[in-house]
């Protein structure tokens, strides 16, 4: 465990460290509590340890490796080793959340039990107090707490995994939906379609959709469209109205009018300025 993170703000956060020993089988590290920043951020390039964290208040973004995701309050995430974690704060709404740090086969045994080493964001978990258990029982007798916290550890992912069991089943359709819209990226897509595709009215998916990931269908759809444009415009050599046409748009004129709206400036615009910088 010789890797420290990129903090930013370190005094926003106060911190149960574990000091006792620890096993090849479990090594807890350190429970905190971080408090509202707009600055707060963390990577780690590789990391060699497990976090475990729950959002109480505000928004945040998390990114492992490649997957990403918004957080909000009630929601818990789960960052494994071995992977790039980068987490930080909303600016406007900068989050508060409580977590715990730790390594350990016992740890990849039990996500790997409950259905949980694939899992990075569990919406809507809601139950703060498996958190301030693992947190209160560090603070509380620091270095003869390493069984207890291993039972309290144990509780939580089997709570984080029922809850994750039945958020999985309930949106099952709006998986789907947004699965169908990313999958159609580069064509005119009409949410009638993507509510077809799941054998649901229009008004049921949009309900349906909101539900699960907070935004319409259309939003979505749009927004991955514009990620997908930037993209394109970034990292190929392809002419703007060659990726207008990848991109299924009527004409250039078209894709400018999206692009601008999105974003502000036009594809054009936003290439030369990307490469100045």
């Amino acid at each position: 465990m010789k890797e420290h993170p990129k903090v930013n703000n370190p005094g926003t956060e106060k911190y149960a460290v574990y000091p006792g020993a620890g096993t090849p089988a479990f090594l807890p590290l350190v429970a905190g509590i971080t408090l509202p920043s707009p600055n707060y951020a963390i990577y780690r390039g590789n990391a060699d340890i497990y976090v475990f964290e729950y959002v109480l208040d505000g928004k945040g973004y998390v990114r492992q490796d490649d997957e990403q995701a918004e957080v909000y309050a009630g929601d818990a995430y789960i960052l494994q080793p071995g992977r790039c974690h980068h987490y930080y704060s909303d600016a406007k709404t900068p989050w508060t959340k409580i977590w715990l740090n730790a390594g350990g086969s016992l740890i990849r045994h039990l996500l790997s039990d409950y259905g949980l080493n694939q899992a990075l964001l569990i919406p809507g978990f809601g139950q703060q107090q498996y958190f301030y258990n693992l947190f209160d029982t560090i603070e509380k007798d620091p270095s003869k707490c390493c069984g207890r916290l291993a039972l309290c550890l144990h509780e939580l992912v089997q709570a984080l995994s029922s809850h994750y069991g039945s958020y999985r089943e309930e949106h099952t359709q709006a998986v789907m939906m947004k699965n169908f819209i990313e999958q159609n990226l580069t064509r005119p897509l009409k949410v009638q379609e993507a509510a077809a595709s799941v054998h649901l009215s229009p008004s049921r998916a949009i309900h349906v959709f909101k539900e699960a990931f907070g935004i319409s269908p259309y939003r979505h759809y749009l927004t991955q469209r514009f990620e997908l444009a930037q993209s394109m415009l970034l990292y190929t050599a392809l002419s703007i109205q060659e990726i207008s046409e990848h991109l299924g748009f009527a004409d250039y004129h078209h894709f400018t009018i999206f692009f601008r709206k999105e974003c502000g400036m036009s594809p054009s615009q936003f290439r030369k300025k990307t490469k100045l910088t």
